[in-house]
């Protein structure tokens, strides 16, 4: 979990810190702040992964800050922590979307177990609705590679057939110029039978893929 982003929201100093802390020692990378707004600020500058938060906190309140986290960074996963546990506070903060819930003083082991928790479940959604797009890329390819291949074999009929025309053999830059459009086609024809196999066994096999917002399948490599 090295590398996420987490940042604390809690106006008592102490607590603060102490959060901070535990959550340094695993490997997190943290930001503290007191309040909302300075959490509301933060966020329109940086991305975070997961925002711990206290409900009950001077000026803007917990609840408010969760409103606009779903609005400002709606992929950002947060957990309430409050020393102030009811079931009216929980109900409320679960139907704005909370993860989890946990109830000051908090064990620092359950505390870094229910963030673990967090962000793994958040990696697998993210890595779903990953899948779920190339799989619509892969049935939306294969559809156009039925309905790009049949006037792509026609114009390549069509090179053929002036290639081997007497009047034409002879011409060296008509020549030249078929054979070039001879090669787009056939390179066309290729991408698109490699954007037409992408599917979501093959993104598992190779997980490299999933690092990329752009696969270059004009690559050899992209075959391999």
């Amino acid at each position: 979990m090295s590398g996420k982003r987490i940042l604390v929201v809690d106006d008592e100093e102490i607590v603060r810190y102490s959060l901070k802390n535990i959550l340094v020692s695993r490997g997190f990378e943290v930001e503290a702040v007191s309040s909302a707004e300075e959490a509301l600020t933060l966020l329109f500058e940086k991305s975070f992964h997961l925002v711990l938060t206290d409900l009950l906190l001077e000026g803007m309140g917990g609840l408010d800050l969760l409103e606009n986290i779903k609005v400002i960074s709606p992929r950002t996963l947060v957990v309430v922590i409050t020393g102030y546990g009811s079931l009216k506070t929980a109900v409320a903060a679960l139907r704005l979307g909370v993860y989890d819930y946990l109830i000051k003083p908090c064990d620092e082991n359950e505390l870094v177990l229910r963030v673990h928790r967090a962000l793994e479940m958040q990696t697998y959604g993210m890595e779903q609705k990953r899948l779920q797009e190339l799989a619509a890329i892969a049935k939306t390819a294969v559809t156009l590679s039925d309905r790009i291949n049949t006037p792509l074999n026609i114009i390549l009929g069509n090179i053929e057939i002036l290639q081997l025309n007497p009047e034409m053999e002879s011409n060296t830059k008509v020549q030249e110029t078929l054979s070039v459009m001879e090669a787009q086609i056939f390179a066309i024809k290729k991408v698109m039978e490699k954007l037409a196999g992408l599917t979501n066994a093959e993104t598992k096999r190779y997980p490299v893929l999933r690092d990329y917002e752009i696969i270059d399948l004009t690559s050899e490599e992209a075959s391999d």
